[in-house]
């Protein structure tokens, strides 16, 4: 692509008796033609969004209590579009640095409680919290600044349990833009 661009502008160029002015013209040209291919090259992996379900059932499913907090392994894939959510491990992987949107909603299940929190790498960022009775439900959601390589997943927290019925429970999660590194 770089070379029908060059080709272009110095054809140009000679068609009017270009000079040094033109040689500097023809730089920031090509310098620019350059950054818009790597830019183009860069579009792939940062198209990044997710939504998950935790449960494939059907059929209301209560997960939980755990003795320890416990990381959600959502299974139902909705949209995995460049594939950073990890249905075996329930965990986001940031292919790109840049700024993420994410929100968890959650269904209370038998216990009557709902705590589940967003991590990143072992860090609270939100959670959300509902005690009143089953069925009713709790939903929050962040931007986040994250670095290549960050894991984000949501934990539910001990003693407490969530419900879903295959579209209730959700983790969501998109790249809102990617941002240069310093």
């Amino acid at each position: 692509m770089m070379s029908r661009w060059f080709l272009l502008v110095a054809l140009a160029c000679s068609l009017v008796g270009a000079q040094n002015p033109a040689d500097v013209i023809l730089r920031q040209l090509i310098s620019r033609v350059e950054q818009l291919e790597r830019e183009s090259e860069n579009t792939a992996s940062s198209q990044v969004a997710f939504t998950v379900a935790l449960l494939e059932e059907n059929s209301w499913t209560s997960v939980g209590p755990f003795d320890a907090d416990q990381t959600l392994v959502y299974k139902k894939v909705l949209t995995n579009v460049g594939n950073a959510y990890d249905t075996e491990t329930g965990v986001f992987t940031a292919p790109v640095k840049g700024l993420y949107y994410f929100r968890i909603t959650g269904i209370v299940g038998r216990t009557g409680k709902l705590n589940a929190g967003l991590k990143k790498n072992g860090e609270d960022i939100f959670e959300i919290y509902h005690k009143a009775g089953t069925q009713a439900s709790a939903s929050n959601g962040a931007a986040v600044e994250l670095e290549q390589g960050d894991k984000v997943y949501v934990q539910l927290m001990q003693g407490n349990t969530i419900v879903d019925q295959s579209r209730l429970s959700t983790f969501t999660g998109f790249l809102v833009f990617p941002m240069e590194s310093p």
